[in-house]
């Protein structure tokens, strides 16, 4: 090849470079990109609005909850626990235990399932799965027991959520826990005064007197106009006393 042949194709690759550093530098002037002080993603999460003042919720209800819960959905719920669990009678053990009549069950306490040990885990609880235990371990099993090696990140949706665990625990109810009872109905809520008390009734007559008081009304006093501050009785104050003439 030539000099000339060599010189030419040198300043093709030569000039095409610089052709494309110059778009290069053009394109940042037409775009603009934001440089953040540390490398990484940002994900922009509003905040959520709470209105100020914290929600503080009260005791759940689980006879309502239970009682009016829809078993159907309730054994649509239970698809997403198959992957660990089985809720056949004398179904196997997988990642979890079985879980055919758990309500009612001791806590830990399926024959052939080696449970997890140790703080917070679920053999450190004493007691069965209640309505109130199960509720609350399915909403968020690691909130129930820190220390358990169950991943499931629960059902806890804000809207739905309670419905959902209350709908999945009737639907557990008929897996050969028939026999445990409904819980008991919250008592109403005490807003009527207490028996005996009555309520003021504007307009009424005051109550009268204890012997020995003193008068409501003083006699002789004129009547206050409508809606003028009752009169109150007028304080006597004693004469001072005289003192006894000095003797002559």
């Amino acid at each position: 090849m030539s000099d000339l042949g060599f010189n030419k194709i040198a300043f093709c690759i030569l000039g095409t470079g610089l052709a494309l550093i110059g778009l290069n530098e053009a394109s940042h002037s037409l775009f603009h990109t934001a440089h953040h002080e540390k490398p990484g993603y940002l994900v922009d999460v509003p905040e959520a609005h709470t209105g100020g003042e914290a929600v503080v919720e009260g005791p759940r209800d689980y006879f309502t909850l239970i009682s009016t819960a829809d078993v159907a959905k309730g054994e649509e719920q239970h698809k997403k626990c198959l992957q660990c669990h089985t809720f056949t009678q004398g179904g196997a053990n997988l990642q979890g235990p079985n879980l055919f009549g758990v309500l009612g069950r001791d806590i830990a306490s399926h024959a052939g399932f080696k449970y997890s040990t140790g703080a917070g885990s679920l053999t450190e609880h004493e007691g069965n799965w209640t309505y109130e235990n199960l509720d609350h371990f399915i909403e968020r099993p690691k909130g129930f027991a820190s220390g358990t090696a169950m991943n499931f990140a629960g059902i806890n949706s804000r809207l739905t959520g309670l419905q959902d665990r209350a709908n999945l625990i009737a639907y557990l109810r008929t897996l050969g826990s028939e026999s445990v009872p409904l819980p008991d109905p919250l008592p109403a809520s005490a807003t009527a005064p207490a028996d005996g008390a009555a309520a003021p009734v504007d307009g009424a007559a005051p109550a009268a007197p204890v012997d020995g008081a003193a008068p409501a009304a003083v006699p002789g006093a004129t009547p206050a106009a409508p809606g003028a501050p009752a009169p109150t009785a007028p304080t006597t104050t004693p004469a001072p006393a005289q003192p006894a003439p000095a003797p002559h």
